[in-house]
């Protein structure tokens, strides 16, 4: 008894009567307790997996002298002349070869142009990807869409084409060609059609995201509406606006349906609200017509992959300060809540208050679905993509990470989780199952990456 204090008796008698609950009724100690201290062997449902950092050793490095890669003057050059030199580049050449502990291996290589990286367009996504044939097809945040020949992709040097299209025609918003946060969100191929989600200005000053779409063809692409609807977000919105909060993500489920996720725009009570189609994961038809509302209770899911389980999906979520989520969707499972603004494991920016979002911790005993695994502190969590077998790889953004992943059988929770530093914020990525590897959007640069898992 000599290790434990009458003070730690105290404590642990006060502790676990304070996390116990009848069913799902909240203790509102247990969240005190767990608010103020923290306690995370009490506070937190799912069991730790310790993060392993494999390191990294650089074996290549070339700078691409003989490609012209100049620091344009971005404030002299119009968004016209901005397209124009990325059209005409085409050019893309291997600048770095890093072997990790564990003998993966990561090849960046540089594209045109650094006026299109994150930091100089307003933190606009760089780049998404997605698989046609034999070539994978990328779009810009601004709606510049290309391919890129996959054959060629282990080169020292590669191209890429543009595929031309009516996206400036139909999309006349200046936020999403100029420094903005607005842009698109994500593209999705399936077979003949292309899907693109993007932040769309429904009313002066007001957004949501939308989902435009195309007759797949290399030649060029004639966007139509595919599915929006009639809420948006005004930019003054109090006591906060994010254009960055718009969740996107883009996933066919089965023959004739997609899965869609939004953001709130940090209108935060929108997520609960089950009538709006804010902070939500919505089922589509393949007419763009809304099938149902599958889940509530989201702020930004921003990845989305399958599973070997045709029923359950994985996805990823921004936390506020703290608190990014992986979540399971089971969609053989109605109404399905994930808790936000009530319960996440974040705190507000500068630790506020806001009314209507405590951020409880506990998500369980409120009566909604906790996470898979959450990070804390935050990685800026990104796209999350299935690999081979049972492996999956996570993206991060502000912690300039991949992470490989291994879930229980269940997607109940993690078995292994291994951190690969990349060094650059990673907006994407896309498994290409005929090469094993996986392409990467790096947009601080910006770079492609490929990463091959050993």
């Amino acid at each position: 008894m000599s290790k434990f204090s009458f003070k730690n008796i105290i404590i642990i008698s006060i502790l676990i009567p304070a996390c116990t609950s009848v069913g799902n009724k909240p203790s509102p100690l247990f969240d005190q307790i767990c608010n103020k201290y923290k306690v995370p062997f009490i506070c937190q449902s799912q069991r730790y997996v310790e993060i392993i950092e494999l390191k990294e050793q650089v074996n290549f490095e070339n700078n691409c002298e003989e490609i012209n890669f100049q620091d344009y003057d971005d404030n002299s050059l119009s968004y016209e002349e901005k397209v124009t030199i990325f059209s005409n580049t085409k050019d893309i050449c291997l600048d770095k070869l890093s072997i990790f502990s564990d003998n993966s291996t990561l090849r960046e290589s540089n594209i045109c142009c650094s006026f299109f990286n994150t930091f100089k367009t307003g933190q606009k996504s760089f780049m998404y990807f997605d698989k046609y044939k034999d070539k994978v097809v990328f779009s810009l945040g601004s709606g510049i869409i290309g391919y890129i020949e996959i054959k060629n992709m282990l080169d020292e040097q590669f191209t890429y084409e543009i595929i031309e299209s009516n996206f400036e025609e139909l999309i006349l918003d200046e936020n999403i060609y100029e420094p903005s946060w607005f842009g698109v969100k994500d593209i999705l191929i399936d077979e003949s059609k292309i899907l693109i989600s993007y932040s769309k200005l429904h009313t002066k000053g007001c957004y949501n995201t939308s989902v435009l779409i195309a007759d797949m063809d290399l030649k060029y692409l004639e966007f139509n509406e595919f599915f929006t609807h009639n809420e948006c977000v005004n930019e003054n919105n109090k006591p906060s606006f994010s254009g960055h909060s718009a969740g996107g993500r883009l996933l066919k489920i089965d023959e004739d349906r997609y899965l869609f996720t939004t953001g709130e725009y940090l209108n935060r009570n929108l997520a609960q609200d089950p009538l709006s189609n804010l902070g939500k994961t919505i089922i589509l038809d393949s007419l763009g017509e809304k099938v149902k509302i599958h889940s509530i209770g989201h702020r930004n899911s921003q990845g989305l992959t399958e599973t070997n389980n045709k029923n359950l999906f994985l996805s990823t979520e921004h936390g506020p300060m703290g608190g990014d989520e992986i979540n399971l969707l089971d969609l053989r499972n109605e109404s399905q809540n994930y808790g936000w603004p009530i319960s996440s494991y974040g705190e507000h920016y500068g630790n506020v208050t806001i009314e209507g979002a405590p951020l409880k911790k506990s998500h369980k005993i409120y009566g909604f679905i906790e996470p898979i695994y959450f990070f804390i502190p935050s990685i800026g969590i990104s796209e999350i993509e299935k690999g081979p077998d049972n492996e999956f790889v996570l993206a991060s953004l502000n912690n300039r990470r991949i992470y490989n992943i291994i879930f229980d059988e269940n997607y109940t929770g993690l078995k292994l989780i291994q951190s690969y530093k990349i060094g650059e914020r990673i907006r994407d990525i896309l498994y290409i199952q005929e090469e094993n590897f996986y392409i990467l959007s790096m947009e601080d640069t910006p770079k492609i990456g490929i990463f091959k898992n050993n």
